[in-house]
């Protein structure tokens, strides 16, 4: 799939550089990190590495492309709704590509739950599970 159209995010924002099928249920999306990125540079000037909220961004952005590409609800916007159990168990640093494999564990209404598990080379990095919504929740006054 070509990157500018696998999620609704700006160019700034996106953490995918791409991503394939394996399944109706399953899918995996590559980020590459050169390192060049400006958040690079203060988290940690001495030793630079992607901070643990862009990890979980990325197993995000691919599990939204996943539901975004396979439902009949296609290209409707998915948006983070909950954070399950997730663990960061490695560093990704500049030049690392981050695979993101996601699998979607079940849907009611507009809430969908994934797993997610991401890999650098063949260690894993973060594994865990996440809430993603068809609808942004509005808080009430």
């Amino acid at each position: 799939m070509n990157q500018s159209s696998l999620t609704p995010h700006g160019p700034g924002f996106r953490f995918a550089d791409r991503f394939e099928k394996s399944s109706a249920d399953c899918g995996i999306g590559w980020k590459t990190f050169d390192g060049t990125e400006p958040f690079f540079a203060d988290h940690f000037p001495d030793n630079p590495l992607l901070p643990a909220v862009l990890l979980v961004e990325c197993a995000a952005q691919a599990a939204g492309i996943l539901i975004m590409h396979g439902s009949k609800e296609q290209h409707e916007p998915m948006f983070l709704a909950s954070i399950d159990q997730f663990r960061v168990v490695a560093a990704v640093y500049p030049g690392d590509t981050l695979r993101s494999s996601v699998a979607i564990i079940k849907s009611f209404g507009h809430l969908v739950q994934v797993e997610a598990e991401c890999h650098v080379g063949d260690k894993v990095v973060a594994r865990g599970r996440l809430m993603l919504s068809r609808q942004i929740s509005s808080a009430s006054s």
